[in-house]
Parts: C-alpha cells; structure tokens; sequence
C-alpha cells in the first residue's frame, strides 16, 4: 500500500495538472488531500489517477480521499465538532486481499505562536478522543494531513523559514512549540517518516515549498508493525514547488 498525504492550497484550483503531476509520480494506491476546497478539481484529480474519492467539507477548508481500493464507509468529522477549526475525515478503505485499513485525514489550525498551538493542542485532544475506539481495540489506523505542527526531534532553522514563521519565532522568544506532536508520539502514534528516515525527519521540510524550513505534514501509524513501514519520502523539487505551498508525504506499508 502506497499512500501520499498533501495539502494542495485553498483548492487547486488552476493547478489540477501540476498536482496530479506531483502525486501520479508517487503510484499511490491512496491520497489524502487537505485544503480539497473544490470539488472539481478533486474529480479531476480522481479522474486522472482512476480512483474513487469522497469529499468532507469542514468548518474551513475541506478534506478529501482517493483510492484505487473500495472506500467501504466514512464520516466527515468537522461538521459535528465544532473544536475543530479545519477538517476531519475518517474513512476504511478494502485492499485487494479484503484487508481493512482506517485512516483519518486531518488539518489543524495554522501558525506558530504559544496561542496557536495551545489551540492545536484542544483540536488534537477532540481527534484523539474520536479515534481513542481505534485505540482502545488496538485496531491498525493511520491519522495523516497538515498538522501545522513541529516534531521534538526537528531540527530547524528559522532563517530557512517563512517571513511569517520567522516573525512568530521572535515572537515566542526562540522556539517554536513542539507539544502537538509530543502528544501523537506519547498516544503511541508512530512518525513514519521518522521510523524509517530519520535523518530525512529531522532535517527535511514540507512547508512552505518556497521556505521548506519545517515539516508539518505528518503520516502517523498506529498499531502497525514497524517492519511493515517500507519507506516514507517527501517530494520536493521545482514540479512540486510550483504546485503547491507545501510539498506532499509518503509512505510505503506492506
């Protein structure tokens, strides 16, 4: 199962081709698309990869999943926790072999002030609790998207950063909050980027495609032999720089 996480920016709209361009690329059997704010340029986009695809509109912005594989059920999360500043979609998709997988596709509120994350920290706790019934059965269930969030184990330089990132840092007196992350990491969600690159983790930024000085697009397992996570990139380069804001992620699992 290839699976590719990535925000492609208030829509898409006017950027259908370089997106699907970027994605096609990674032979993904799934996406998770956040900020899928037009419909249409999410058909298009299922169209070209030939996979079916559901669309969660929520409180701002939207999320969106295409599969090549049965997408058996799904709920749009956002409309009914008003917490959430963003979106929310979980869905369970049926590969070849009639194997279920759960996955959550997520977009938390955006900046990095003390006050940002302590807002991203009462959304990860509302996501949690919906998803705490996967974790309860130690059901395998993935949780990925723009978490707008920095790891603990990121290595990052402001001065590669955004003006506005740049700003914030000053602004929390050096640092940028890392506790959003911290919390999936002690939930016992697992970083697959870090479980399988971790040199590409600490170092390797998603946003923004212009400033790529943090990452904050995450594909977190759970419950899932580690063994079975195969590789996990980033995809940069000027395709990707050009499509979007944020370079997307990727994960391989057997």
């Amino acid at each position: 199962m290839r699976m590719v996480s990535y925000n492609i920016l208030d829509g898409g709209e006017g950027r259908a081709d370089a997106l699907g361009t970027v994605i096609e690329c990674q032979r993904p059997d799934v996406v998770a698309l956040v900020e899928a704010d037009s419909t249409a340029v999410v058909e298009q986009l299922a169209a070209r990869l030939d996979m079916d695809f559901i669309h969660a509109p929520g409180n701002s912005h939207a999320s969106a999943l295409l599969s090549g594989w049965p997408i058996r059920d799904t709920i749009n999360h956002a409309p009914l926790h008003p917490v959430l500043t963003k979106s929310l979609l979980e869905a369970t998709v049926v590969d070849p072999v009639g194997a279920e997988y759960v996955l959550g596709v997520l977009h938390l509120h955006a900046h990095a002030t003390e006050e940002d994350e302590r807002r991203r920290e009462r959304e990860i706790a509302e996501v949690l609790n919906i998803f705490d019934p996967h974790r309860a059965a130690n059901r395998p269930h993935l949780l990925m998207g723009d978490f707008n969030s920095n790891a603990p184990y990121q290595q990052i330089d402001p001065h590669k950063c955004k003006p506005s990132t740049r700003a914030e840092w000053v602004k929390n007196d050096g640092y940028v909050p890392r506790r959003v992350i911290q919390r999936m990491l002690d939930m016992g969600y697992v970083d697959s980027l870090q479980a399988v690159n971790p040199t590409a983790a600490e170092h390797t930024g998603t946003f923004s495609s212009q400033f790529p000085g943090q990452r904050v697009d995450y594909i977190f397992t759970f419950a899932i032999d580690p063994v079975r996570l195969r590789e996990g990139w980033v995809t940069e380069g000027p395709a990707a720089r050009e499509a979007s804001d944020h370079f997307s992620v990727g994960l391989e699992l057997t």
